[in-house]
């Protein structure tokens, strides 16, 4: 074969055929110039630790909120030393909160692939056994590559080769003039508590307003856009409520005489009204896709080193 080449739908078939490129495949996985790979029976949690979780037969994958994972595929790449291979995520798995993915597997390589993936999203996400979850396309070398992957894959030793060397703490940063004063922020249980309780008071909400026939799913940008301008309406409505009280439990406060409730018989309502602008945060974060838990201790954090000068010794 003269030149490198990128493998069609029907010559990676015709490989597959052969027991060449993909082991364990399904020949209708084969599309345009890619093999969909499938989601196999084993995936770890990074965030756990590095979980180890087992997928029985007509079971899924649980992908938590925030939670970074390795999904391992359940096709075996087998690729000659002049054959490598691009693996990228597939677009519907972004489209409901996984991160994007692209990777790569050298001339030579013999294993299954490791998606490493992150739910960005505040919903559970939940992959069947064998769900399509990334593409992989073939390109063929001119000649064979000259140092060739050799030794076995992390997944097969049952270990997925996490290179930990590249994480340090704060502590081991000591002394790094690029890390500006040391700041106070919370634990890992404090801090996924949080978020935790937050994402549970988002999925919460946005079942109830499913449930009570309110818009919340869209499926064009004009009209999500035109619900959030709705709901920020709503939005100012609730916020002007709570300042109304606050006025009036002011004027109780300064004019002798005037008929209202002081700040302590006015706090009931002053929670209810906050409750509804927390509410109408909820649904825009929603409808903006974002992860509002994450967004605030993310925040947190960048507050804390702006303000660390203001901190007393």
């Amino acid at each position: 074969m003269d030149g490198i080449k990128t493998l069609a739908d029907h010559e990676i078939a015709d490989a597959i055929a052969r027991n060449e490129l993909v082991l364990d495949a399904d020949p209708e996985g084969c599309k345009g110039a890619c093999y969909e790979l499938r989601m196999g029976n084993v995936y770890y949690d990074l965030t756990e630790d590095e979980k180890r979780w087992s997928v029985s037969p007509g079971g899924d994958v649980l992908i938590k909120p925030g939670h970074r994972v390795v999904l391992i595929t359940h096709e075996r790449l087998a690729l000659s030393d002049k054959v490598f291979a691009r693996i990228v995520s597939k677009g519907s798995l972004f489209s409901v909160g996984l991160s994007a993915v692209a990777t790569y597997a050298d001339p030579g390589f013999h294993g299954r692939i490791g998606i490493v993936t992150q739910n960005i999203s505040d919903k559970y996400i939940v992959l069947p056994l064998l769900e399509p979850i990334a593409k992989v396309d073939f390109t063929i070398l001119e000649t064979p590559a000259s140092h060739p992957y050799r030794g076995q894959h992390g997944f097969e030793t049952k270990i997925w080769p996490i290179q930990k060397h590249l994480q340090k703490t704060r502590e081991e940063l000591a002394g790094d003039p690029r890390l500006g004063r040391p700041v106070s922020v919370n634990t890992n249980k404090e801090t996924e508590s949080a978020r935790d309780s937050l994402a549970s008071l988002a999925r919460r909400q946005i079942d109830a307003d499913r449930m009570h026939g309110f818009p919340v799913d869209f499926t064009d940008d004009a009209a999500r856009c035109g619900q959030i301008s709705r709901d920020l309406v709503g939005l100012m409505g609730e916020i002007g409520e709570f300042a109304n009280l606050v006025k009036k439990v002011e004027l109780t406060i300064a004019r002798p005489g005037y008929a209202g409730a002081d700040l302590s018989a006015a706090e009931p309502k002053l929670r209810l009204e906050l409750a509804d602008v927390q509410i109408y945060l909820l649904r825009l974060a929603h409808l903006i896709r974002a992860d509002l838990a994450g967004a605030v201790l993310e925040k947190m954090q960048l507050n804390d080193e702006r303000y660390s000068y203001l901190r007393k010794a």
